[in-house]
């Protein structure tokens, strides 16, 4: 997902993933592991690199861990107190096969 991402923009993978990174909200810093000037001066032009929102929901959606237990029960163990009416056995059972 990045190589082609990089491509269209006429960057390298490194810039397109530090400015991924760099675009979320929750990072104010990214530690970069340049071993070399050519490197290091690479890595800097990714604060020149813009991403759409379509480029930072493809690289989202393809970093998204799957949840593991107990994280993924959280939602069924509210649920039917929203809504008593809630089947949670065949949500349950969705669940689990997506943590597989």
């Amino acid at each position: 997902m990045l190589r082609p991402i990089a491509e269209e923009l006429h960057a390298s993978v490194a810039q397109v993933a530090l400015a991924w990174l760099l675009a979320k909200p929750a990072v104010t810093s990214v530690i970069i592991g340049a071993k070399n000037l050519s490197q290091l001066e690479d890595n800097i032009k990714a604060v020149d690199v813009t991403l759409s929102a379509a480029h930072l929901n493809a690289l989202d959606q393809v970093s998204q861990l799957p949840p593991e237990y107990p994280g993924w029960m959280v939602p069924f163990q509210t649920a039917d107190r929203l809504d008593p009416n809630l089947d949670l056995w065949s949500h349950l059972k969705d669940a689990v096969s997506v943590g597989k």
